[in-house]
């Protein structure tokens, strides 16, 4: 069943809603463009499946260095129209003949085996198939800036993809319509019921989750949801396996650095950890640059690079010196940068990772101690630029975000504090070493 179903893949969208200079479906996300996840979650369950990549002209070239490594996936130019990109890859596939076609939006990146599996089975009985969810909106029909009419929800719903079809008859529809009407029609079904007025069209059941990345909001919701799928996988793995690993661990020598420092020299890597305490100040790029050379050459190569050094000053800004405000920035931003320019190098070799950490401060400035604040969101930007800038060169690059801890670094700037009410650091340690054992990129964990 899966072999006689072909797959098109529609990437031709320019992604204008986004507001940016790049189209969504190749926006990345959790370490990968929006289209490469789609193509991977279709994959996943038709593996040996034909795949029609249609995608704009302009961006030919990149897509086929995206799957240049994929035998049963070509790529093809689209149309100035959804439809008329999904013609061009019905046309692409008129020499393999299959008996049925899915078509899928490349910009939903979430769609579930329990869908695609639905789809095929509906299509062993069915020659058109949709797939559909309830609305939990009013919907009202317009006139004029006015409700015209409000038609019970029972029977609306929501219309996702894939759609299915019986290749020839699809095929039929199209040259039926004609290139002329194309652009009249918003989907494949539309153009298969209107040569078909008495045909039917199976509806499967979709999901909330089989969203489409359209406006920014979505990719905000998408990064999450892989960051939750992503947490799930980890919280799953039996164990940790670091055995062997070349880690340096900037900041290593306290707090949750040392607790990391520990849990992986006990499950069996090559650890060495710097900080201030023995001669590291990240905030010098000179002091950085000659930690990495020095764990790279004793340790002959780095495999995990750990940035978990950190300065807070709790105070209002007002009152700060500038010493303390520019101490703050030195070590939580430009030193991140640092140790960022210098590990490139020996992850590149060993296709390692990096792993930086925030602080739930990231996600809304806090009052007495800003600065502590804004950097930390500023190294939860600097992940997700990371991991798309390296993603070629293999290495992986993920941050933790760890709740309140109980290190010396807050007990010297809050007082009072219930000591029950505080993560353990090496429990936060704990998740941040299984982090490095799982194939994430670009994901950000909250432990």
């Amino acid at each position: 069943m899966l072999n006689a179903t072909a797959v098109i893949l529609l990437a031709g969208g320019s992604g204008s809603r986004m507001g940016g200079d790049q189209a969504k479906q190749f926006i990345r996300i959790a370490g990968k463009p929006v289209l490469a996840h789609s193509h991977d979650a279709i994959r996943k369950y038709m593996p040996n499946a034909m795949v029609v990549v249609v995608c704009p002209i302009d961006s030919l070239d990149q897509v086929r260095a995206m799957f240049k490594d994929e035998a049963q996936c070509t790529v093809v130019a689209g149309g100035s129209s959804r439809q008329a990109s999904a013609l061009q890859g019905l046309k692409a596939l008129a020499t393999h003949q299959p008996r049925n076609v899915l078509i899928h939006d490349a910009a939903r990146p979430f769609v579930s085996g329990q869908i695609i599996l639905d789809v095929l089975h509906a299509l062993e009985k069915n020659e058109a198939v949709d797939v559909a969810i309830p609305t939990a909106d009013t919907i009202i029909v317009e006139r004029d800036g006015y409700i015209q009419s409000i038609p019970k929800r029972q029977h609306i719903l929501r219309g996702q993809t894939p759609q299915a079809f019986n290749y020839k008859t699809l095929m039929g529809c199209y040259a039926e319509i004609g290139d002329e009407r194309l652009d009249q029609f918003t989907d494949d079904c539309g153009i298969y019921l209107e040569c078909n007025p008495l045909g039917k069209v199976r509806i499967v059941k979709g999901h909330e989750e089989n969203i489409k990345i359209t406006n920014p909001i979505d990719l905000i919701l998408a990064d999450e949801m892989f960051r939750i799928r992503t947490a799930a996988v980890t919280a799953d793995q039996p164990g940790i396996d670091v055995r062997g690993k070349r880690a340096l661990i900037f900041g290593g020598t306290a707090g949750i650095g040392k607790a990391m420092a520990d849990i992986m020299t006990s499950a069996g890597a090559l650890v060495i950890a710097r900080s201030r305490s023995n001669g590291c100040d990240i905030s010098l790029e000179a002091d950085v640059r000659n930690a990495v050379s020095e764990a790279t050459k004793t340790l002959g190569g780095l495999d995990v690079v750990v940035n978990a050094a950190g300065l807070l000053k709790k105070h209002t800004l007002h009152d700060q010196s500038s010493l303390d405000i520019a101490a703050q920035i030195n070590v939580n931003l430009l030193g991140a940068a640092w140790i960022a320019k210098w590990s490139h190098a020996p992850l590149k070799e060993s296709q390692g990772t990096l792993l930086q950490f925030a602080s739930s401060s990231y996600t809304r400035g806090r009052a007495d101690y800003v600065i502590y604040s804004a950097t930390k969101a500023a190294i939860v930007n600097m992940t997700q630029g990371l991991s798309e800038e390296w993603a070629a060169d293999g290495i992986r690059v993920n941050c933790i975000i760890p709740g309140r801890t109980d290190t010396e670094m807050r007990r010297n700037n809050f007082d009072n504090e219930q000591q029950s009410t505080l993560c353990n650091p090496y429990q936060v340690a704990l998740s941040a070493t299984k982090t490095l054992c799982a194939r994430m990129n670009g994901q950000l964990e909250r432990v």
